[in-house]
């Protein structure tokens, strides 16, 4: 199975403060696993945790999160997930500034902006290029954040 969503990590920031900035605010109340937040399962939600110092915000209808910006000097880092077209792309921002823009679709790079972080050129592709496991490797050396399944998210209804 492949992954098809988009997630927002914020360094600093609870859940409630990354998802009021995208202006949404009703917390459902409702707490969920890793799996359903990370996957397209109920798209009509974002989902919000803030292990480790960096809140998280999946969107699996990969409509609200893509279009962040930064509103103040934060570092963030937007990732977005399509296995079914085959695209792959992440945006990374430090100091509120956009430093990095890498996007890949259909076995092409179509979005090459800034300084490629070292773990790029770290990660071994597959021959049809990057995919999953290239973005995993991003998230886990700008945030050191891993896939954690114990992980709770609240659910911010769309």
């Amino acid at each position: 199975m492949g992954w098809n969503t988009s997630v927002l990590f914020v360094k600093g920031v609870t859940a409630d403060e990354a998802v009021d900035d995208l202006a949404i605010t009703e917390f459902s109340g409702e707490l969920v696993e890793a799996d359903r937040a990370t996957s397209a399962l109920k798209p009509d939600a974002l989902y919000a945790a803030d292990p480790a110092g960096w809140a998280q915000v999946w969107n699996p209808r990969m409509d609200v999160v893509m279009g962040w910006e930064p509103t103040g000097p934060v570092d963030a880092l937007v990732v977005f997930f399509s296995s079914v077209s085959s695209t792959y792309g992440f945006s990374l921002f430090t100091g509120g500034e956009r430093t990095r823009h890498y996007v890949y679709a259909e076995g092409a790079v179509v979005e090459d902006e800034g300084t490629p972080l070292p773990v790029e050129a770290e990660v071994a592709l597959p021959s049809w290029g990057p995919d999953e496991d290239f973005l995993w490797s991003i998230i886990t050396a700008v945030t050191s954040l891993r896939y954690d399944g114990n992980v709770r998210y609240r659910v911010y209804p769309v």
